[in-house]
């Protein structure tokens, strides 16, 4: 079985923000934009408003994976959390605003989830962290569709594909400094570079995965094949082999569940 890692053109800088299809029922909304509630965010620490951010949140988390981005308006948002339509205005400026705050909340779930566990970046530490983030998609499977597909989208959405990608991005370079640590990386290529081609070939697996593409167990195999191809650029001596016989089990597998 083979993986395409075209990358899309305009994925790897998400240099500018998504724009949204505009729904039919938020078209007055955002034909008047311009006079509505001030965009810039307001902070609330009333418990009663943190209260209602979180329910706002929850359910847009909840209405993205039924439909998408278009199940997502303003007026169903406000029904459904039983929140004023000005209250959500306020708090996160547009329906922009409130998608990225779900995946800002959710990565900020995940980051806090990886830091208490507190490990060293080892291989098998970065195979178990790419598992459970399989096993993560799988707990939310249709939300997952959903924001995978902003790291794919022509427009991206720069706030919500940093978020999304800081993960795998930090799983690198966190490993490449334990190797760096052990003297065994080479130090001619450029790190950051490998790192963000890393990133994007990953969410070519995820994505892989969304499709229907690959099962679980075939996406977390692929994950770390993938792992391994990056990692082994950085590689030297002994270490290096070994990664590449790790890669040749790995592709075993892979060829003896779905033959190419």
């Amino acid at each position: 079985m083979s993986i395409c890692l075209t990358v899309p053109i305009g994925v790897r800088n998400a240099m500018k923000p998504g724009r949204m299809d505009v729904p039919p029922s938020d078209v007055a909304v955002q034909e008047n934009r311009a006079e509505k509630i001030a965009p810039a965010r307001r902070r609330y620490t009333s418990p009663a408003m943190r209260e209602r951010r979180k329910r706002i949140v929850d359910t847009a988390h909840r209405l993205l994976g039924e439909g998408g981005v278009a199940a997502l308006t303003i007026r169903r948002l406000s029904d459904e959390a039983e929140v004023a339509q000005r209250t959500i205005y306020r708090l996160f400026g547009d329906k922009d605003g409130v998608i990225s705050a779900t995946v800002v909340d959710r990565m900020k779930e995940v980051r806090e989830h990886i830091a208490r566990r507190g490990q060293t970046y080892t291989l098998p530490v970065v195979f178990d962290e790419l598992d459970w983030m399989v096993s993560e998609m799988e707990r939310d499977t249709l939300y997952a569709r959903v924001v995978v597909g902003f790291v794919f989208e022509t427009e991206q959405r720069q706030l919500e594909v940093r978020e999304l990608t800081s993960v795998a991005y930090s799983r690198f370079m966190n490993w490449y400094e334990v190797q760096r640590e052990a003297g065994v990386v080479r130090d001619e290529l450029d790190v950051e570079r490998v790192a963000r081609d890393h990133v994007m070939h990953e969410f070519l697996v995820y994505r892989r995965w969304v499709l229907g593409q690959s099962t679980s167990e075939e996406c977390k195999l692929e994950l770390h094949a993938c792992f391994l191809r990056s990692a082994m650029l950085m590689l030297r001596g002994p270490q290096r082999e070994e990664y590449l016989s790790q890669l040749a089990g790995i592709q075993r597998k892979l060829s003896a569940i779905a033959p190419a």
